[in-house]
């Protein structure tokens, strides 16, 4: 059965189809999506193999301007993570420039995770996420981690361009690929 062709629910109920959007592969920074939130409530974006120029943590931030800038403040989120080696830990902030995904990535190691996006659209609504990550090549914690968790853009607006890369500055990464669904019926 082809991805978004399953119906879900509880006693029949239709609670949407995954409707593919757009899938993008990175070359040299970020991967960005503009203008493709219009049409749902809820997204899902999938993420597949981010390799880093260098060791970092991976985030996402959104723009209400198309992609002409991306805003630096308004997020907050609340993740757990954990390693191989038995050791997890607590990362949150009130004021990070991004929304933290996962992190301490090595340059030959790589990132795959999802997220979804809620209420991108709604220019009365905060924008809110729900991400889980898995990354190899951890600093100091023994190859492998995991993080999930939750963030929000507390500024009530459409958002209509969102950013994945690093952390602090949204950028660096050499590879990976991130596709964007619409969940039709949310």
């Amino acid at each position: 059965m082809p991805l978004g062709a399953a119906r879900f629910g509880l006693g029949g109920v239709d609670l949407g189809q995954l409707e593919h959007i757009i899938t993008s592969t990175a070359s040299s920074s970020t991967i960005d999506f503009i203008d493709k939130f219009s049409d749902h409530n809820v997204h899902l974006v999938l993420l597949t193999t981010l390799v880093p120029t260098t060791q970092t943590e991976f985030g996402i931030k959104f723009s209400n301007d198309s992609g002409s800038s991306y805003e630096t403040t308004n997020y907050k989120f609340a993740n757990q993570r954990g390693f191989v080696n038995g050791t997890f830990e607590e990362r949150k902030s009130t004021s990070q420039t991004s929304i933290r995904l996962g992190g301490d990535v090595e340059t030959s190691d790589n990132l795959c995770g999802y997220f979804y996006i809620y209420n991108a659209n709604d220019s009365n609504k905060y924008t809110f996420i729900t991400q889980h990550s898995a990354f190899t090549g951890t600093s100091g914690a023994g190859g492998f981690g995991f993080e999930f968790g939750s963030g929000v853009y507390t500024q009530a607006e459409t958002v209509n361009g969102l950013r994945i890369g690093q952390q602090t500055t949204a950028s660096a990464f050499t590879s990976g690929t991130a596709s964007l669904y619409g969940i039709k019926g949310s």
